[in-house]
């Protein structure tokens, strides 16, 4: 009989199979691939500027053409423009030899000293390894060995021919195939799209849709982005080059818009060119350091102005996975490779967002966390990090509020924690580290907000300037709220975080130990006289523990006020409530916030009913008004 984990086992192999097979054929197809792709992107590019032409009563036809004549008439001006600079800076190159020598030896002298000991060590370890050879074998030679030179055929005129023209042919080639191949695709750019549709999205035409035009938007948007930033690095590059007096500063404005479509590192590349130029233009250093900082001072204002700002979460792709994308498509395609390396890896993050069969490529490549919040810190728990989901904790009480960071990481974690307790997952040194762990995370927290609470009722008495209408109400009679564990350290540990929160919000709040037996807990409530009881219970026994410990407060205090909080409760609590059976008067809830809630409403002092009119016996009206 087959298992499910052979079935499991079968399918990754399938698929590792067929991403081998994939990978195989597009690294034997790339002389076909590669214009295609490049096609592709450059049509993703040239879409939005067609269809507004289009949205301008122009056909078509001349819209493509008007587009792709446009498009390719300033790449090629400004590919003749970088020529044409490279062509200039050739003959001037002998003569910067000489200031870069001076400079690598003014760099180098500090440590030529330590390099020359070195190098004279090695040669004495050589010369006593040669004079270790037995002199028999070297008296035994009568014939000296003689040099021997390989003089290659000269090459016929036909091969001199190729090889200056061939790299060149081939180039143009290329070139000519991508913008045939563009303007065709933006021609019928509609039937193309549905073709493929039809072609892959046999019966999932929704998820087919959704994922190609999910990825069109991504890339195009990326491209276009892209391509403004990088324009905005290079025309300053070029600016604050001419005016430092570094050569050819268009060239190397064009080289920083193009390299910086390389993730990461395209911008050091573009850097290296002219600032080694400068070196070498210049005797002093005055030159290179105002290179290198015009550089770092224009990526240090893209990186961190202009690409969150138009950006937002970029493309979703994660830095590391943009890195792995760049080495694994430069191995693939080469130089291009490394150019289309983030619109493609864009593309199979869309991919793996939409095919439920890809779906690893989006846990591999997305910068979307991959937990949720409550399993991030509990992983980082059972890793015994208290620090790391300490961060983590704070990391969320950025954008939200105590109670929510509460409801939402820390008491899941705990239920998880007891949880994985019952079912001896966890040992008892972990389990007790969890547990002291979550207790300092709340006593910090809670430190926390009621320092960030006073300073924010500070502000509002301060604002108010003695108006008692604006100013906190502080001083208002506190309401006695007791706070009880049904049954062990995690309900105490839950207990705890509802105690602070009610306290924050003015009660005065009593909790106890789980170690107090139940006879005492019933003294304490009649010693403190609650006005609401709170008994705290948490998975995966949180019902059957709070219904024993209810059934014996309601058989001592009928009348008692009493709120029972199933913590990360997943049913029904209505049915919930009718297996506990603390009866109509009581409330059971799911979250800190509706206990925080509940127990609000519960304690505050009950209003007067509106006064009624009643005619007594002799027919003169009266008013009466009962409290309740």
């Amino acid at each position: 009989m087959t298992t499910p984990d052979h079935f499991a086992k079968s399918s990754w192999m399938l698929t590792l199979a067929s991403i081998a097979v994939v990978i195989a054929a597009f690294y034997l197809a790339k002389g076909v691939l590669v214009p295609l792709t490049l096609a592709v992107l450059l049509s993703f590019l040239l879409t939005p500027a067609c269809d507004w032409l289009e949205r301008r009563k122009l056909r078509r036809v001349p819209a493509v053409l008007v587009t792709a004549t446009l498009g390719f008439a300033v790449l090629g001006a400004v590919a003749w423009t970088a020529v044409v600079q490279i062509g200039n800076l050739a003959p001037n190159m002998p003569a910067y030899q000489k200031n870069i020598q001076t400079k690598l030896h003014s760099v180098n002298e500090y440590l030529s000293t330590v390099l020359s000991k070195v190098r004279r060590t090695s040669q004495d370890i050589g010369q006593n390894l040669s004079q270790s050879v037995p002199a028999e074998e070297l008296n035994g030679r009568e014939e000296q060995p003689f040099p021997v030179r390989v003089i290659p055929w000269p090459p016929s005129p036909l091969e001199v021919i190729s090889g200056m023209f061939g790299s060149a042919l081939d180039v143009l080639g290329s070139a000519g195939i991508v913008i045939v191949l563009v303007m065709f695709f933006l021609v019928r750019r509609e039937d193309l799209r549905d073709r493929f549709i039809r072609l892959v999205g046999r019966g999932q035409l929704t998820m087919t849709t959704q994922t190609l035009e999910d990825a069109a938007t991504r890339v195009s948007r990326y491209l276009l982005v892209q391509l403004f930033i990088n324009i905005t690095l290079g025309v300053p590059v070029a600016i604050g080059l001419y005016f430092i007096g570094v050569p050819n500063a268009i060239l190397w404005g064009i080289l920083a818009t193009a390299m910086r479509f390389i993730p990461y590192i395209g911008v050091g590349i573009a850097a290296a060119a002219p600032i080694g130029l400068s070196m070498a233009i210049s005797t002093g250093w005055a030159a290179p350091l105002l290179t290198l900082g015009l550089f770092v001072v224009l990526e240090l204002f893209i990186s961190n102005v202009m690409e969150p700002w138009l950006y937002g979460k970029k493309t979703g792709v994660s830095p590391v996975a943009v890195l792995v994308a760049a080495v694994f498509w430069t191995w693939l395609w080469g130089p291009v490779g490394l150019l289309v390396a983030t619109p493609l890896t864009v593309c199979l993050l869309v991919i793996g967002k939409h095919v439920p069969q890809l779906s690893f490529l989006d846990t591999l490549l997305g910068n979307e966390p991959v937990f949720e919040p409550r399993t991030r810190v509990y992983q980082r728990l059972l890793a015994g990090d208290q620090e790391e989901a300490a961060e983590v904790v704070e990391e969320y009480l950025e954008h939200m509020t105590l109670v929510q960071v509460y409801d939402t990481v820390l008491v899941p974690a705990l239920a998880l924690a007891e949880i994985h307790w019952h079912r001896d997952e966890l040992d008892e040194g972990r389990h007790q580290f969890i547990f002291q762990s979550l207790r300092v995370s709340i006593e910090d927290l809670g430190e926390r907000w009621q320092a960030m609470q006073a300073k924010e009722d500070a502000a509002v008495t301060k604002e108010a300037d003695g108006d008692a209408a604006l100013a906190p109400l502080t001083g208002a009679a506190k309401r006695c709220i007791l706070c009880l564990p049904a049954y062990d350290e995690a309900d105490e540990i839950a207990g705890m975080m509802l105690a602070q929160l009610l306290e924050i919000g003015g009660c005065q709040v009593h909790t106890v130990s789980v170690t107090a037996p139940g006879s005492e807990m019933m003294d304490l409530v009649e010693q403190h006289k609650a006005d609401v009881v709170c008994i705290s219970a948490t998975p995966p026994a949180a019902v059957m523990h709070a219904r024993y410990l209810c059934k014996r407060l309601r058989s001592r205090f009928p009348q008692l006020n009493l709120v029972v909080g199933l913590w990360n409760a997943k049913g029904d609590l209505n049915k919930a409530k009718e297996r506990i059976g603390c009866g109509p008067s009581a409330h059971v809830v799911g979250t800190l916030a509706d206990a925080q809630e509940r127990i609000g409403l519960r304690s505050r002092p009950l209003l007067p009913e509106p006064e009624k009119q009643v005619q007594p016996e002799g027919g003169q009206t009266v008013m009466e008004g009962a409290y309740q």
